[in-house]
């Protein structure tokens, strides 16, 4: 597939998980899509974050908001140096756990889904989006854990690459490093949002089977 055609796909399926979303949402039925979340946690195991990049309302929500800004050119702050670290990340997760459970037990009727994905927008006005996807997001602390070695995922070809750095620079959580052969995707932290495929110039990177 082309990255056209792969770009094109994939807003359609945002635009329609969005939907989805917001009629849940009007519904005040949002609680259901903590079952399309538990689908994608379990396809995390085969097919890598794709919940991140082709499902999630958040992300879709973000996708203006990055266009606007590359547009005025508005650079946001980096992550702060104090909070890369999993001690921060793993309590953010407990914490939204401990909320579910809080919630649940004393039957407090609050959208934690429609909070959190409102303070993601938030956070994304002000921050460059690996604060929020590679250290603050709980779902994506989750995902994480389970796309550790998926079935299929994004796969950088040695050769052809020439580590001319591209796909680093316009991965927006810093999931590829490079090595001395060439460039290396952490499944872990990929999105799948193909853009590191799209900005390749020599075509090394494409979604497949890992070995």
């Amino acid at each position: 597939m082309t990255n056209r055609k792969a770009a094109a796909l994939r807003v359609i399926v945002e635009v329609g998980f969005l939907f989805l979303f917001f009629f849940l949402l009007r519904s005040r039925d949002l609680q259901k899509w903590f079952l399309i979340f538990g689908i994608g946690l379990i396809g995390a195991l085969f097919l890598g974050r794709f919940y991140c990049g082709w499902i999630c309302p958040m992300e879709t929500l973000f996708r203006p908001i990055n266009w606007l800004y590359s547009k005025l050119r508005v650079k946001r702050l980096k992550t702060p140096a104090i909070f890369k670290n999993n001690v921060f990340r793993w309590s953010i997760l407990v914490l939204f756990l401990l909320l579910m459970v809080a919630v649940r037990i004393f039957k407090i009727k609050v959208n934690l889904l429609l909070y959190i994905t409102a303070f993601s927008v938030l956070i994304t006005l002000v921050f460059e989006e690996e604060f929020w996807h590679r250290y603050m997001c709980p779902f994506g602390t989750m995902l994480s854990l389970f796309s550790r070695k998926p079935l299929f995922g994004m796969k950088v070809e040695k050769p052809p690459c020439v580590s001319c750095g591209i796909c680093q620079n316009v991965c927006p959580v810093s999931a590829i490093e490079s090595e001395e052969d060439g460039m290396k995707i952490d499944t872990s932290e990929c999105l799948v949002c193909l853009k590191c495929k799209e900005s390749c110039p020599k075509i090394s990177i494409k979604y497949s089977v890992l070995k």
